[in-house]
C-alpha cells in the first residue's frame, strides 16, 4: 500500500511539472511586455517583530502609614502631580497633642540641665547651711536626753520604752544632720559625672520622644513621592484610611515602556539602544520611536526567553498603559547591499523524498529574471535581509543590472522581452 502511494505521488509532481512547463512555453518570436527596475546599492536591516503592551515607566502606590480618617483628598483621578504635592490630610488632633506632651517633657529636663550646668545658688547655698545649723542644734538636744534617759534608766526610774524613745530620737538626729551636711557638700561641689550622664540620657531620650512624635504627626499630611498623573483614586473624604490599602496610584507617562520577550537565538542582534519603531490601533498612521534601554541578563526558566525594556518618549501623552502595541526592531543592518524590489523575486520548490518513505524535506530556491538586451535571463539568488518593500540578494546580482518586476510569470529563460514603462527605483 505504501508503494502504491509513493508511486502516485510521484506521477502526480511529474504531471504538475509538465503542466508548469508547458504554461511557462513562449515562442522564440513571441515579445513579452515586462516593467524592470534596477538593482540598487543601499543599506537595509534584518526586521524582528514583536507585540506587547504598553506600561507606565513609573507607577506608584501611595500608602498611608497610620491609620485615621481622611479629612481633606486634593487629588482626583487624572490630574496632573508633582514631587511632594498633597494628596490627603488625615485627622491629627491626637498626634498634635502627643508632640505638645513630649515637648513639655524636654523643656522641663532642659531645666533641669541648665540648673545643673550653671550650679547652686547663693540662696540655696544659706538655706543649706542654715539646715545644718538646725539639725546640729536638734542633735544636742536629742544627745543631752539621750544621757539623762540612760541614767535614769540605768537607775530604774523610768520605763523602758521611755528609754527607747529618747534613744530613737538621738539616731534620727544624727542621720539628720549627715544627710544636712552631704546636701550642703553636694552643693557646694556641684553634680557627680554619673548624676550628670543620668541627666543627659534623659534629655536625649526627651528629645527622641518629641522626634518620633512629630514623624507620627507628618504622617497626617501624605505627599507624592513622584511626579506623574493620578491614575486611580481609592477613597474618600469621611473613610478611615489604614496601612494595607492605597489611596492612589501615580504614573509616570513622559515617558513609557514595553516588555518584549525573545528566544536565544536573537540574543546577538539585542543590545542597549538599537532602534524601535511602535504602533498602536488608536494611531495607525503614526509610528512611535523608541530604543531598547534594558536586557535581562539572563534567561527566564519558566518560558527560555530574554527580555528586553523598550523606552519610548511620550511627551503628548498619546500612548496610554495598557494599549496594545506592534514593535518592529532594525538589527544587523547591512551597508552597500543589493537591493532590489520583493516582487521580483519568485520562488520554486523541490521536492526531497526518502527511499521507501513518504516523509520528506522540500527545498526551496529563489530567481528573478534579469534583462539582457532584449531577453530575459534567469538567475539563481541568494537572499538576506528584507524590508516591506525591498530585499537584498547576497549572491546572483551586479549593482546596475535590470530585473523584471511585471510580467515575470510568463518568461523562461532567454524569451524576447519589451520593456514597456520607465525604470523605477528599487531602493
Amino acid at each position: 500500500m505504501r508503494k502504491t502511494i509513493v508511486i502516485m505521488l510521484a506521477f502526480w509532481i511529474a504531471a504538475l511539472i509538465s503542466c508548469e512547463g508547458k504554461q511557462h512555453e513562449t515562442p522564440d518570436n513571441k515579445v513579452v511586455p515586462v516593467e524592470v527596475a534596477p538593482v540598487s546599492l543601499g543599506t537595509i536591516a534584518k526586521k524582528i517583530k514583536f507585540t506587547g503592551s504598553i506600561q507606565a515607566n513609573t507607577e506608584v502606590q501611595v500608602y498611608p502609614k497610620i491609620t485615621a480618617t481622611i479629612e481633606e483628598m486634593k487629588v482626583d483621578s487624572g490630574d496632573s502631580i508633582n514631587k511632594g504635592d498633597v494628596i490627603a490630610l488625615l485627622e491629627s488632633d491626637e498626634l498634635q497633642a502627643q508632640v505638645d506632651q513630649a515637648k513639655a517633657s524636654l523643656e522641663a529636663v532642659q531645666a533641669q540641665w541648665t540648673q545643673m550646668e550653671v550650679g547652686a545658688r547663693p540662696e540655696e547655698l544659706a538655706q543649706a547651711e542654715d539646715l545644718v545649723e538646725k539639725a546640729r542644734a536638734t542633735l544636742e538636744d536629742a544627745e543631752n536626753n539621750y544621757q539623762r534617759m540612760k541614767a535614769l534608766y540605768q537607775q530604774k526610774s523610768i520605763a523602758r520604752r521611755q528609754f527607747e524613745t529618747a534613744e530613737l530620737s538621738y539616731a534620727v538626729a544624727k542621720a539628720e544632720l549627715n544627710s544636712a551636711k552631704e546636701r550642703l557638700a553636694m552643693l557646694r561641689k556641684g553634680a557627680t559625672r554619673e548624676e550628670r550622664e543620668a541627666l543627659k540620657a534623659q534629655v536625649d531620650q526627651a528629645k527622641a520622644t518629641l522626634d518620633l512624635a512629630r514623624i507620627r504627626l507628618s504622617y497626617a499630611k501624605i505627599t507624592s513621592p513622584i511626579a506623574g498623573t493620578v491614575s486611580e483614586r481609592s477613597f474618600d473624604p469621611g473613610n478611615l484610611a489604614v496601612p494595607t490599602r492605597s489611596l492612589v496610584r501615580i504614573v509616570q507617562m513622559d515617558t513609557v515602556k514595553v516588555m518584549v520577550y525573545f528566544p536565544e537565538n536573537l540574543i546577538e542582534y539585542m543590545a542597549p539602544g538599537i532602534g524601535a519603531q511602535l504602533t498602536v490601533a488608536a494611531y495607525s498612521d503614526t509610528i512611535f520611536q523608541g530604543k531598547i534601554a534594558k536586557l535581562s541578563p539572563t534567561l527566564d526558566p519558566e518560558n527560555r526567553m530574554f527580555s528586553a525594556e523598550i523606552e519610548v518618549p511620550n511627551k503628548d501623552g498619546l500612548l496610554r498603559p495598557g494599549m496594545f502595541t506592534r514593535v518592529t526592531l532594525s538589527v544587523d543592518p547591512h551597508p552597500n547591499a543589493l537591493l532590489v524590489p520583493k516582487e521580483a523575486v519568485l520562488y520554486r520548490e523541490e521536492y526531497l523524498g526518502n527511499s521507501g518513505s513518504l516523509g520528506g524535506e522540500v527545498s526551496r530556491s529563489h530567481y528573478l529574471f534579469v534583462a539582457d538586451q532584449g531577453r530575459a535571463r534567469m538567475r539563481t539568488v541568494v537572499l538576506g535581509h528584507e524590508s516591506s518593500t525591498t530585499v537584498e540578494v547576497s549572491e546572483g546580482l551586479k549593482p546596475g543590472e535590470r530585473v523584471v518586476i511585471r510580467g515575470m510569470h510568463q518568461l523562461n529563460d532567454g524569451v524576447k522581452i519589451k520593456v514597456m514603462e520607465r525604470e523605477r527605483s528599487g531602493a
